[in-house]
């Protein structure tokens, strides 16, 4: 004999079971049933209902009836947490990301955030949690990929990855197919340290270089320090974006792998300086290429006028700073130069998030490490000030001792 049990399609706190025996009398005929058991049962009382019913579908076979009748099921004591309706099948993880988290909410982001979605989960989150149903990815599990992670990529990747997963998880919480998410904590993160940025004398010959590299390479230069722009945004930069009559540049574009979008930050106006002004000038006197400002002809493009790629802006760069004698780096090099920069001749922070187009204060304050300099100094100042007496006599000695402030 042969009971199988599966929820009943039109009430989910009933089971219907499929029931299978050999006749009694004719060894080659199969007796089946399909009945559905009262509700308030469990699947193991369930089973034993479906077993009850047997003997009297041996008794109505063997009468001939069509339909045998139910007998009363028996006895048994519920207690009320049984009675209540199973709950839904919880779905993997992978499900769950195809048929609802990547449709609905990764297709409605910028197509950056799409790409980076797809292979962090394609290539981590999916190998470790994919096959692990929603319910099951507890705090445990979280721990263990994030200690996997931190064996494979540095702590910035691995909480961009881990931030990916909380945000997976929170979305099926707000669409009710998780009570409760675990706790995804991020990875201590080494301080990063003060990077160096260019002095006066290394960008005199920077613009140098580049100037002698042709109208375009001092454009780009410029674009990068005196206006602050991202490799992206000097691609996707526009005429219409541009008022020489005013002096201002609206930055509003953005490229990432071809597909034009909004720019990181915020949309913001800049004025021009005086320079770039001029090169701007000259650049649309020799000629314009379409609506963007910078084209490149090279054999990538057949010599065809093509929109720069954060690649050959890059590699311009690299030619001006090869022949201004200086080390290669990446175009974001210059940004934070001139962010840099600006703190230290004294902007405020405002200004310079004004510039940088930030979201957000802390994130321009990671470019103010070199206006610390000029803070302590007005520190000691205010000191030597409030204690003047004490300053003089202590510069009349010879040498002053180290443990006296």
């Amino acid at each position: 004999m042969k009971i199988k049990l599966r929820p009943y399609a039109h009430d989910s706190t009933r089971f219907q079971l499929d029931i299978r025996f050999m006749h009694p009398v004719h060894a080659t005929q199969e007796i089946r049933r399909r009945l559905v058991a009262p509700p308030g049962l469990d699947l193991d009382h369930a089973r034993k209902w479906g077993e009850a019913q047997v003997p009297a579908i041996v008794r109505e076979v063997m009468q001939g009836d069509v339909e045998p009748k139910q007998v009363a099921p028996p006895r048994v004591t519920v207690t009320p947490k049984e009675v209540h309706p199973r709950p839904p099948v919880s779905p993997t993880l992978e499900t769950f990301y195809d048929q609802r988290f990547e449709p609905e909410y990764v297709q409605l982001q910028k197509h950056g955030t799409q790409v980076a979605y797809d292979s962090i989960f394609r290539n981590h989150i999916r190998p470790a949690l994919g096959d692990l149903p929603l319910t099951a990815i507890d705090d445990d599990r979280v721990l263990a990929f994030r200690a996997q992670l931190r064996k494979s990529v540095q702590a910035s990747t691995a909480n961009m990855m881990l931030g990916k997963l909380a945000r997976i998880l929170r979305y099926a919480r707000k669409v009710r197919v998780l009570h409760e998410t675990p706790a995804v904590e991020k990875l201590v993160q080494p301080r990063a340290r003060q990077k160096r940025v260019y002095g006066e004398e290394e960008l005199e010959r920077l613009l140098a270089a580049a100037e002698s590299l042709g109208a375009e390479a001092l454009l780009v230069c410029l674009l990068a320090l005196d206006a602050g722009l991202r490799v992206s945004e000097i691609c996707a930069l526009e005429w219409a974006d541009i008022d020489l009559r005013d002096g201002t540049v609206t930055i509003q574009n953005n490229v990432y792998r071809g597909v034009k979008q909004t720019p990181k930050g915020t949309i913001g106006k800049l004025a021009l300086t005086a320079a770039l002004t001029q090169a701007l000038t000259c650049h649309r006197a020799a000629g314009v290429h379409g609506p963007l400002v910078l084209y490149r002809s090279t054999k990538h493009t057949a010599w065809q006028h093509a929109p720069h790629t954060p690649h050959s802006v890059g590699a311009l760069l690299n030619r001006v700073q090869r022949a201004a004698g200086l080390t290669v780096t990446g175009p974001h090099y210059l940004r934070h130069t001139a962010l840099t920069r600006l703190a230290k001749l004294g902007a405020s922070i405002y200004v310079v998030q004004a510039v940088a187009r930030h979201s957000r204060l802390q994130t321009t304050q990671t470019y103010l490490h070199l206006q610390q300099v000029g803070l302590a100094r007005e520190a000691a100042q205010l000191f030597d000030r409030a204690s003047p007496a004490f300053g003089k006599n202590l510069a009349k000695l010879p040498n002053p001792p180290s443990d006296r402030v």
